[in-house]
């Protein structure tokens, strides 16, 4: 009887072996392909070929789609690249991803959305799964078995989009999207949307537990950064301030932690709340006049730390 149901349990399991292997292999449609996933591989050429002094912005898509690197880079007379992609891939990736790059002297700067530090959105979701077997298979390493169970989820929907890109027509359209690969510039920022106008966004509140597991993250990260003699700074992600209200308690409680364990924040997360009227299409995103503002004040941040002279200097 027990061998019977084995039987029946691989029975029933192998044409899902099957679907699964075959969405494996099945390539991304060319629509696909224009995705804002695809800008890690550019972003990536970047940390290899920019050289030093250099500032690398960590984070998900309140980098990309909230700031202006060419001033900061201009101001501060430092290169910097801006890795931010999309909040989707986990705060756990985006440090593993970009471990290997750091160099010496490099000045990193983590922003991570406040969501991350809450529930499981650190493990990411269906846009790294894209990434980790599309975009950049490479970087399936950077992937532990808990973090591969977290993604489980995910799976029936990155399977169903494999399977319908194959009946898509190819885009013939060759205009520009916000969230296009081709939406970023030569410092990694999103810029397409600097000439529109904003959209309705409701507010977004954090729910769910704390997840210490983030700062567990953070913590070896660092040990990573100071090995290679570079130096860690975490800002905090700009927010629509109706969101901010919503969620103030469990901001407050990360940005505690975060100083409990002695990481060099450049500001408190009051200093990164953003009116409505300057959010784009989400609360983490702003429009032209927000990203100029929070370029503005992070650059402000940034001195307090890096003298003119690109000389490095740790507040206490």
């Amino acid at each position: 009887m027990k061998s019977f149901i084995i039987k029946i349990i691989l029975l029933l399991l192998l044409p899902l072996v099957i679907i699964i292997s075959v969405s494996l292999v099945i390539p991304p449609s060319k629509a696909f392909q224009k995705n804002l996933l695809y800008a890690q591989i550019d972003k990536n050429e970047l940390l290899k070929k920019v050289s030093n002094p250099r500032i690398i912005l960590v984070g998900g898509s309140n980098l990309s789609l909230g700031l202006d690197s060419k001033r900061i880079r201009d101001s501060m007379n430092i290169n910097v690249i801006n890795t931010g992609v999309e909040f989707a891939l986990g705060i756990k990736y985006m440090l593993r991803a970009t471990s290997g790059f750091i160099k010496k002297g490099d000045i990193i700067i983590i922003s991570p959305e406040y969501h991350q530090f809450f529930g499981d959105f650190a493990y990411g979701e269906t846009e790294l799964l894209y990434t980790t077997i599309d975009v950049l298979p490479q970087t399936s390493k950077y992937l532990d078995l808990y973090q591969c169970y977290k993604l489980i989820p995910f799976m029936p929907t990155y399977i169903q989009s494999k399977f319908k890109g194959l009946f898509e027509e190819s885009d013939n359209d060759t205009t520009i999207g916000v969230y296009d690969r081709k939406s970023f510039n030569t410092f990694g920022d999103a810029i397409i949307h600097w000439k529109m106008r904003k959209k309705e966004i409701p507010p977004f509140p954090i729910k769910g537990n704390i997840n210490n597991d983030v700062f567990v993250e953070l913590n070896n990260f660092r040990e990573i950064v100071d090995a290679k003699k570079a130096m860690l700074l975490i800002t905090f992600p700009c927010f629509q301030d109706l969101s901010f209200a919503k969620s103030s308690v469990k901001i407050k409680e990360v940005e505690l932690i975060l100083r409990k364990n002695g990481f060099n924040l450049l500001s408190n997360p009051e200093r990164y709340v953003f009116p409505d009227s300057l959010t784009f299409d989400t609360p983490y995103h702003l429009t032209k006049k927000g990203v100029d503002l929070r370029t503005t004040l992070l650059i402000q941040d940034i001195r307090k730390v890096v003298d003119t002279n690109n000389a490095m200097k740790i507040c206490n």
